[in-house]
């Protein structure tokens, strides 16, 4: 249930400890020692977690690292992750480092 704002109520409020910003960056899922990759958008994140969206089905290992590309400088910040739900071609993530 909402009010009249369109805000969630406190019994439908999200239960993370801080609240996500909204983004739109390129990712890169790296698997078995960065042998293996899987290019991602970041729609959402904070500086503990963050929404991947993939192009297409891939069940996520329970354990990855996020490559957070830049182009506009040109650094990329890689984040290891655990796989904290998975819906279709959205997943949400914990950071761990």
């Amino acid at each position: 249930m909402t009010d009249v704002l369109n805000t969630p109520t406190t019994s439908t409020a999200d239960a993370r400890s801080e609240g996500r910003q909204r983004t739109l960056k390129a990712g890169r899922i790296e698997v078995n020692g960065h042998a293996s990759t899987f290019d991602c958008m970041i729609r959402d994140m904070s500086e503990r977690g963050a929404r991947l969206v993939l192009k297409a089905v891939w069940i996520a290992p329970e354990k990855f690292d996020l490559l957070v590309l830049n182009p506009n400088t040109g650094k990329s910040d890689r984040h290891a992750c655990l796989t904290a739900w998975q819906k279709g071609t959205v997943i949400g993530v914990r950071f761990t480092d």
